[in-house]
């Protein structure tokens, strides 16, 4: 059987690798600068992947910013790896790796002080709904651009039989090169999330 990968990265070598997504820095950061300097002890740092750690680190080291001493959540094994490696400490993983894994996480806590999420322009909105339903107060940050490639390569699906999607985005970006979601195909997701996303898009006439 052979396998399309559509995310940034494969591990498996026996994918055909053609990746839709490509994750860019801002143009102008002042408004991450900003939230970087405007940090209090009462605020809580959310991660949900290791992307938005690095354009967070990135530019922090831009404006010569250190990690304070903010609580830290994270989503994921990969997502905290790659806070410890940037030097972050007081960092809380929830138990599962998945956005609703966060609402979940948080239900325990009291509400107080902000919730500040540095995240792609296009993040859909589940975890801020699900967290202000419970009384914080989510301050989003984007950090980072999502986009289709400049070159996106285009190969003949009759020899795929399968395909991975790792974010929604991976989705539109795939039906903005082909046209459409192939019904004979099997469609492979990762995390609930992306999942929710396909079957939306598999029944919308395009």
């Amino acid at each position: 059987m052979r396998t399309l990968f559509t995310g940034t990265h494969s591990q498996n070598p026996d994918y055909i690798h053609t990746p839709l997504i490509e994750l860019v820095a801002l143009d102008d950061r002042s408004e991450l600068y900003e939230a970087i300097r405007s940090l209090t002890i009462s605020d809580t740092l959310l991660f949900t992947s290791r992307y938005a750690v690095r354009f967070w680190y990135e530019a922090m080291q831009e404006i010569r910013a250190t990690w304070g001493e903010q609580r830290i959540v994270s989503i994921g094994r990969v997502t905290t790896k790659t806070l410890q490696e940037s030097g972050a400490t007081h960092i809380e993983q929830t138990e599962k790796d998945v956005s609703y894994g966060i609402i979940e996480h948080f239900k325990v806590f009291p509400p107080q002080g902000r919730i500040i999420c540095p995240r792609s322009e296009r993040a859909l909105d589940i975890i801020p709904k699900g967290l202000q339903e419970l009384g914080f107060t989510f301050y989003p940050i984007t950090a980072y651009r999502n986009k289709m490639p400049l070159r996106p390569i285009k190969v003949n699906l009759e020899e795929i039989d399968s395909i991975i999607f790792t974010s929604p985005s991976t989705i539109d970006h795939f039906i903005q090169l082909y046209g459409s979601l192939p019904p004979d195909k099997i469609y492979i997701t990762r995390g609930a999330i992306t999942e929710q996303y396909l079957n939306q898009r598999r029944y919308e006439k395009i």
